[in-house]
């Protein structure tokens, strides 16, 4: 690599990662100062296979609108579209593993909601609605946090609101937003009863 042609450490990309690095590190404080370090279970309890199964709906149905973009062909050059539906569903998958649910049931109502917006060649279209999906995407798995009582829950989630921050910030780029502004940017959570129907 040619180091004059490497991209600086001071870059977008660069100080978003640590924004939200940063972020998610200030939340596992948070929880980790509630509660005594060896009271969290380390597999999922009964509680939290119930709120990952909600989360695991919200990520089937993050990957069937993708999907439905990229069918109704939406101009994907890079395949950054199609990772973002490869990504949504191996989470769903993750939540599987650790809880045994079957990664097989999206939230029909969330997928209702926002289908048209995926549903279109038009990028931008697609970008706005996709934008909205993963800021409540994060939002939801937010609120969750404070709920998981076990260390495998809180972890998973914590790897899950990472990347799905980091997909709204790509999303929002299409639609030439400020990447700052988009630090910090929140959606409404999908409630736990909605999200697992």
């Amino acid at each position: 690599m040619d180091p004059e042609l490497a991209e600086p450490a001071t870059s977008r990309r660069a100080w978003l990662g640590a924004a939200g690095a940063a972020g998610l590190v200030g939340a596992a404080a948070l929880l980790l100062s509630e509660r005594p370090v060896g009271a969290a279970p380390s597999t999922p309890t009964a509680s939290d296979t119930e709120l990952l199964a909600a989360a695991q709906a919200l990520e089937l149905t993050a990957h069937d609108l993708y999907q439905l973009a990229i069918a109704a062909g939406v101009d994907d050059p890079t395949g950054v579209i199609g990772v973002m539906a490869t990504n949504h569903r191996a989470y769903a998958e993750a939540i599987a593993g650790i809880t045994g649910v079957s990664a097989d049931s999206r939230n029909e109502a969330v997928y209702s909601s926002l289908e048209s917006g995926f549903d279109t060649s038009d990028l931008e279209q697609f970008a706005a609605a996709g934008v909205e999906l993963e800021n409540a995407a994060v939002a939801t798995h937010t609120e969750l946090l404070g709920e998981y009582e076990s260390a495998a829950a809180v972890n998973l989630a914590g790897s899950i609101i990472v990347v799905e921050a980091r997909h709204a910030t790509v999303l929002g780029d299409m639609l030439g937003e400020d990447p700052e502004a988009l630090v910090g940017a929140t959606g409404s959570p999908v409630s736990t009863t909605e999200a697992s129907a």
